[in-house]
């Protein structure tokens, strides 16, 4: 699969650099490495706030840790050099697709997975003298 992913990404520079120069391409390759290390580094902050405050409330960061997939995903595709992993980067930081990941895995999911939910009753007990 990286050997496949590697040589189409190669045929795309190969194909950008036809059109507008060596120069130009690396240019934009360059660039989209700083501007995707800018955003990724960004939306995980904000990711994360979010994260802990859920955390915080008592309540499951489900969405959050999605989006934080994401993002993590994001960053992996940003850092790598090409065109396409860049685009598929790209496209993992805007918030509506994370959300309809978000909301396409939870239906596969939630289909698969019974949950449960039980009270545990504590028990005062004084100690022994």
């Amino acid at each position: 699969m990286f050997a496949l992913v590697a040589l189409i990404e190669l045929a795309t520079f190969l194909l950008v650099e036809s059109q507008i120069g060596i120069w130009w391409a690396l240019a934009i390759a360059f660039g989209t490495a700083v501007v995707g290390s800018y955003l990724v580094r960004r939306s995980g902050i904000a990711v994360w706030r979010r994260l802990r405050e859920k955390a915080g409330q008592g309540m499951l960061p489900g969405r959050e840790l999605s989006d934080g997939a994401a993002i993590l995903v994001a960053g992996a595709f940003l850092i790598s050099p090409g065109f396409i992993t860049d685009i598929l980067g790209f496209t993992l930081l805007i918030p509506g697709v994370r959300r309809l990941i978000y909301q396409q895995l939870t239906r596969r999911f939630t289909s698969r997975v019974q949950v449960v939910r039980s009270e545990v009753d504590v028990i005062d007990v004084d100690p022994i003298d």
